[in-house]
């Protein structure tokens, strides 16, 4: 099975936009990125996953830093359409706050 490789597009709206596969093999080499993008500015952020296609836990995972940095630095983090393997995860673990 071929992994689409995620991307990071940043529009003038101020939506983080992500799309291809956040998986175990993609989400390392974008966790970095994607914080630098999140908190490159103040104010909300919206992040938006429409664009994704598989995911694994490490997506979630992914959403957990992002929503912990956010706390730190006091920025309102809105996550907007997530895939629903994604919210499958989360409350498969036991976790509130990631639905469609």
């Amino acid at each position: 099975m071929k992994l689409t490789v995620a991307k990071l597009d940043t529009s003038n709206d101020g939506v983080i936009r992500v799309s291809g596969d956040l998986t175990f093999q993609t989400v390392p080499a974008l966790r970095e990125p994607l914080l630098q993008e999140l908190f490159a500015r103040e104010g909300e952020r919206r992040l938006n996953l429409e664009a994704v296609g598989r995911v694994d836990s490490s997506a979630l995972s992914l959403w957990l830093v992002c929503q912990r940095e956010a706390k730190r630095r006091g920025v309102n983090l809105i996550l907007e359409s997530p895939p629903q393997d994604l919210c499958s995860i989360a409350e498969l673990v036991g976790l509130e706050g990631v639905r469609r």
